[in-house]
């Protein structure tokens, strides 16, 4: 076996025991191990000796280990496992919870270890986001720590370099110089063929996507994107990722605001260019308990007052999600018969807003509603991520 390997698959060992069962014999260790007692003293000799643990004040055949409560113990404790509850911390540095908070807190507060989750679900702790050792272009450090997320299928976020090279191994099982040198031009190459030099951009116009797949019956003047939902490659864009996440129906505010932040400079442009008269908000067709659009109607800051149309879901149909269905007839369907609109007014241009877009379906059946229904002349759009490809739309540095 490797001896890398082999010293990893220790230490994973005496880590799983530590935040289980606390301070620990090397007879512990020992018990159904493969490798003899020598070798085990050999490997808890040098983790001591570089303050990973410390051994416990009984000396000789009756000495015990546990983790050092040091930067080196914390790290050694999060790099051989994703993230730690207070409880296993405290097993492992074999203190009281109540100590154990103390104790982490300095690791907090010096950036070492930051916390997931929030009261009054358990909270996690996990190494504090770090740049990886790799040395990349300064073009591509930029880019990537601009706009890339990884989100572990258990639910971990990873932003820029760190995230970035989670994905590479995710993706591609290792993680190679050569290996993040490609795939880091290789983003670099696909960003530029998607966002050409406008990077950061304004936003995205994606009308031509909406003419081209509903042709003369498009009926939206313009539709807008904060980002698009994907790219070839490297998936599911940072934008898109936080949207999914915030309509998984964990309430999470600082993400939500944070998705808000993104939305607003794009809608009070939008607001004043087309001289936009009364906002209208794409219901969600699948309930929970907290909504994100919800959320959304409520903090959007317009910079001049705005009436509200009334949006709505017909309640006694059964829930069909659009991305469900693969048929764009099965969508405009959905859309069409699933949605109400009301408005005591009339106005000159009307903005609909929503969260993900994909063929567009459900924006162009409520724009037609509203436009038959003479609520509105003009009906426009946005979107905080929406699906299109290269010659769909084009970028927008600047709505003026």
């Amino acid at each position: 076996m490797d001896n890398t390997i082999f010293k990893a698959n220790q230490h994973k060992k005496i880590i799983t025991i530590l935040i289980n069962s606390g301070s620990f014999a090397i007879s512990d260790i020992e018990r159904g191990n493969i490798i003899s007692r020598e070798q085990i003293g050999k490997i808890l000799k040098t983790l001591s000796a570089d303050n990973s643990l410390a051994k416990t004040s009984k000396t000789g055949s009756g000495v015990k280990y546990k983790l050092a409560t040091t930067n080196e113990g914390i790290s050694f404790l999060l790099n051989n496992i994703d993230q730690v509850t207070i409880e296993n911390i405290a097993n492992a540095w074999d203190v009281s919870i109540a100590s154990a908070k103390k104790y982490i807190k300095k690791f907090v507060d010096s950036n070492l270890v930051e916390k997931i989750g929030k009261p009054p679900k358990k909270i996690n702790y996990i190494l504090a986001k770090q740049k990886g050792a790799h040395q990349y272009q300064v073009e591509e450090e930029r880019a990537i720590e601009r706009n890339f997320i990884y989100i572990t299928p258990d639910g971990r976020s990873f932003d820029g370099i760190r995230g970035f090279e989670k994905f590479i191994i995710s993706k591609y099982g290792k993680q190679t110089t050569e290996g993040i040198d490609k795939v880091a031009r290789k983003y670099l190459e696909v960003r530029d063929e998607y966002y050409g030099l406008n990077q950061p951009f304004e936003a995205i116009n994606a009308t031509n996507k909406l003419k081209q797949t509903f042709n003369e019956n498009a009926v939206v003047e313009k539709i807008f994107y904060g980002d698009l939902d994907e790219l070839p490659i490297f998936e599911k864009t940072k934008l898109y990722q936080l949207v999914t996440i915030a309509k998984s129906g964990h309430k999470n505010t600082e993400l939500m605001m944070k998705i808000v932040s993104e939305m607003q400079n794009n809608i009070n442009n939008i607001i004043e260019k087309y001289k936009i008269e009364a906002v209208g908000f794409i219901p969600p067709t699948i309930m929970r308990k907290t909504q994100l659009m919800s959320f959304i109607q409520n903090r959007l800051n317009f910079n001049t007052p705005l009436e509200k149309i009334n949006i709505h879901k017909v309640d006694n149909l059964l829930p069909v999600p659009q991305k469900s269905l693969q048929k764009l007839k099965d969508r405009k369907l959905n859309a069409k018969n699933s949605i109400t609109v009301s408005s005591s007014a009339q106005y000159e241009s009307i903005l609909l807003i929503d969260d993900v877009v994909g063929s567009g379906a459900t924006i162009n059946e409520t724009a037609k509603k509203i436009l038959n229904q003479g609520i509105a002349q003009k009906v426009y759009a946005f979107a905080i991520t929406g699906s299109a490809k290269p010659g769909q739309f084009e970028i927008v540095p600047t709505l003026y």
